[in-house]
């Protein structure tokens, strides 16, 4: 129940825009040519099933592994990050007792300090985080708590299987265009089915093309709301006590910054511009000017 709370609250609007819009394309695609909806139930089934598969663990395996996390195995990083882990957790689940019981850390082997939480319970520090000070990590841990507490890292897998059919469909397209064309090219003796051959092919790069154009279309509403979540994510940072740290660790890290004066990446970005963030952290009471 907490997490459909999470889902319905006005930072999530573009979120749930993009499931929807979707959603449209999927029955779209799989009906079309039919002149009934018999099967519009089952592709629904369908689409919650693979929503459900993503919210498992097997989803925030999955996306473990893509986001190259691995077992923390250094002595010295265990020993510096898990008692810091354990300082800002414990203010955390007093904020948001829903919070769960436990966190898988994991690291990413990356020179970039940055952090991300994934799922239900996983946090994935990279290694460039342990260059930033023991303050400024307590802030961007608390950071990544806040999504967790928010559940929006449990939305990035509902959006994950939205996508999987997506992907499909893409695949599908790509691989019957292949093989119509093979075919015709195997049978093009005359000049009309070459002509045919030819149109055929225009029209499976035209239907693959449209799908991309739709999906970065929707692309678009999901990322509204993941920048609008970063803002509650640095908001809860503030209210556990470490708006200030983590306004110092934005001042040093490079979290997917948009250009100030490029309005298409800004509108493309997952996260807003760390200089908004700070302004925005400092509205709530913290006083920070500068590194």
């Amino acid at each position: 129940m907490d997490l459909i709370d999470k889902i319905f609250r006005i930072s999530n609007i573009g979120t749930i825009l993009f499931c929807i819009l979707n959603l449209f394309l999927i029955i779209g695609f799989f009906t079309a040519g039919f002149q009934d909806f018999t099967y519009i139930e089952w592709i629904f089934i369908a689409y919650i099933l693979g929503i459900i598969i993503s919210l498992s663990p097997i989803g925030e395996a999955v996306l473990v592994l893509l986001a190259n996390g691995r077992k923390m195995k250094r002595a010295d990083m265990k020993i510096r990050i898990i008692p810091l882990l354990e300082i800002v957790y414990n203010k955390a689940i007093k904020e948001n007792p829903k919070m769960v019981k436990s966190i898988k850390l994991k690291v990413i082997y990356d020179s970039a300090p940055n952090a991300c939480a994934i799922g239900r319970r996983t946090l994935c520090v990279t290694s460039g985080l342990f260059e930033l000070s023991d303050e400024e990590i307590m802030g961007v841990l608390a950071h990544e708590l806040g999504h967790l507490a928010n559940r929006d890292s449990e939305i990035q897998l509902i959006i994950g299987g939205s996508n999987l059919f997506i992907c499909v469909m893409l695949v599908f397209l790509k691989i019957l265009s292949w093989i119509v064309l093979a075919i015709c090219s195997l049978f093009a003796i005359n000049t009309r089915s070459k002509i045919a051959s030819f149109f055929i092919m225009i029209f499976g790069g035209i239907s693959t093309l449209f799908i991309w154009l739709w999906t970065k279309f929707c692309i678009l509403f999901m990322r509204m709301s993941m920048r609008a979540n970063e803002y509650e994510a640095d908001k809860f940072a503030f209210k556990i006590g470490y708006g200030t740290q983590l306004a110092k660790a934005l001042d040093k890290i490079s979290l997917d910054i948009p250009s100030e004066n490029g309005f298409l990446k800004a509108l493309n970005s997952t996260h807003p511009n760390y200089n908004e963030r700070i302004a925005r952290l400092q509205n709530l009471g913290v006083e920070y000017y500068g590194v």
